[in-house]
């Protein structure tokens, strides 16, 4: 996720630095050029992500709105696009389909709340703008810090989760149990 991650931040700030360098070369309007291209790009994003995604792996995407799985359900890898909202996920009572599950948000703004049992495994690499994180009961984040927390039984656990978050402003709460 690491190299993804870094392809496509890097590659959307030269996008943006070539348009205002181009903007002040040729005295273009940067909004005129700036928010029709997000707006394509956000429609072509919609239309083809779905069919890109490995296979097997549930695309949600929400413009506002929560996600809450709680009691039994089916964890099973899924990728979450959402502009606003919160997703809370508890593995208490989930059925694992598979030994390892990867969960893969991304959001401009919301909570991410996880309660996860003592004995899951649970790996954690999260990038954002502006990100807090509790993870079991230790305070991480910051401006522009990238979070990246394994729990202690991730490689020995038999069932593992793999949480994947890009985000703008996030909060991320995990509990153990």
């Amino acid at each position: 996720m690491k190299k993804q991650t870094q392809i496509l931040l890097g590659s959307a700030l030269i996008g943006f630095g070539a348009l205002i360098m181009m903007s002040n070369l040729f005295n273009i309007d940067i909004g005129a050029i700036c928010w029709p291209s997000v707006l394509i790009l956000v429609g072509v994003l919609i239309i083809v992500r779905p069919r890109i995604a490995p296979e097997g792996t549930d695309v949600r995407m929400l413009l506002f709105g929560d996600l809450h799985r709680s009691g039994e359900w089916d964890a099973m890898d899924q990728e979450i696009w959402s502009f606003v909202g919160d997703v809370d996920l508890d593995f208490t009572r989930a059925n694992f389909p598979e030994d390892e599950v990867t969960f893969q948000l991304y959001r401009f703004v919301g909570d991410v709340d996880i309660i996860v049992p003592e004995d899951i495994g649970i790996s954690i690499s999260s990038m954002g703008f502006v990100t807090e994180a509790r993870l079991e009961g230790k305070k991480r984040g910051g401006f522009m810090t990238p979070v990246r927390y394994t729990s202690d039984n991730f490689d020995s656990a038999a069932k593992r989760i793999r949480l994947e978050m890009i985000s703008f402003v996030a909060d991320l709460k995990v509990i153990r149990v």
